[in-house]
């Protein structure tokens, strides 16, 4: 009985191109589009001027008007909204130091700043998200 070698398929380069490339626009997708774009700027107005909850209204009304499923409004919503509110959070941490973070941070319990920073991310997307695919669904419904 002749002994036989199992040669390892090499992945072929063109294929793993095509994957990165694929993710990369992917990602692209659902962070470079009229509906992240739309959402990201009326929630941040809506910030300046009116309670935090108002970003759901951006979602919702950006999804109503641009969104072609409820998964692209569900990412696309929950992307915006969390770019913004990780950059919020990033400016105010870095602005006062770190001092208004820690001091949050202790009274909730998450432990420290850059778990307040993540859980204020993590929250904010999912109201965006979950307002933005409503939205779409309302429009379905009319």
């Amino acid at each position: 009985m002749k002994p036989t070698i199992d040669i390892p398929k090499v992945p072929n380069l063109d294929d793993l191109q095509n994957q990165k490339n694929s993710f990369i626009t992917k990602v692209k997708e659902i962070f470079v589009s009229p509906l992240s774009a739309f959402i990201f700027c009326a929630a941040l107005i809506c910030q300046v001027f009116f309670p935090w909850w108002t970003l759901a209204i951006a979602a919702f009304v950006g999804s109503a008007i641009f969104a072609t499923s409820s998964g692209e409004a569900f990412a696309k919503s929950t992307a915006a909204v969390s770019v913004l509110w990780l950059l919020a959070a990033w400016y105010y941490h870095f602005t006062t130091g770190g001092i208004l973070s820690n001091k949050i941070a202790q009274i909730l319990p998450v432990g420290n700043a850059t778990g307040l920073i993540a859980a204020t991310t993590f929250i904010g997307g999912l109201v965006a998200g979950w307002a933005g695919m409503a939205g779409y669904l309302v429009r379905r419904l009319f």
